[in-house]
């Protein structure tokens, strides 16, 4: 009896804690959800795949492409599910290869990313200071627009609140890329 007395105030004080930690520490929002993170990688990646001719984009596949980035540029709103049901339909396009082409770029992205923040933890003279706060000369991307600054501060402000914004429709950068793929299809 005695014992199980002993695991359910042990079972109360673990809640008690689990809940306590939940309670005072700040939750962290990932940049998005992994679906939209993922249909940002497929639609910059697609380009990649007419470096190998064993996997480039036929006419035909443009052609059903087109349409689906076109409806992809006019959504404000992606929520996790409608980023989703855009994957899949773009997928749905390519071919069994084509898919394995792109895993394999992705795989390789991510062994690069490793490789640097490895050496980034060796070196944090680089672009932070040994207590991984930033370096004060490390001023970010250079190569970008105060317009295209402050469109990013506001997106990131909207969906800290929540709002689930299609980047490909609110900011310069990415509506660019999206509008250049489009036109390179049209010229298949």
């Amino acid at each position: 009896m005695k014992r199980i007395i002993a695991l359910i105030l042990l079972g109360i004080l673990l809640i008690s804690f689990a809940y306590s930690q939940t309670q005072t520490q700040p939750q962290r929002r990932n940049f998005m959800s992994q679906e939209v993170q993922y249909l940002m990688r497929l639609v910059r990646d697609l380009r990649e795949l007419d470096k190998d001719k064993k996997v480039s984009i036929t006419k035909n596949q443009a052609q059903k492409l087109i349409p689906i980035l076109q409806e992809l540029l006019k959504t404000s709103m992606l929520s996790k599910k409608d980023a989703d049901k855009f994957i899949s339909r773009i997928e749905g396009v390519l071919t069994d290869e084509q898919l394995t082409y792109l895993d394999k770029l992705q795989i390789e992205r991510q062994k690069r990313f490793e490789e640097m923040r490895q050496k980034m933890q060796q070196n944090p003279q680089g672009s932070q200071t040994g207590q991984g706060q930033i370096n004060p000369q490390w001023r970010g991307p250079q190569n970008i627009s105060e317009k295209e600054r402050q469109e990013f501060q506001k997106f990131m402000e909207a969906w800290s609140k929540g709002q689930p914004l299609n980047p490909f429709y609110h900011l310069t950068m990415y509506k660019k890329q999206l509008n250049d793929l489009i036109d390179y299809l049209k010229k298949k």
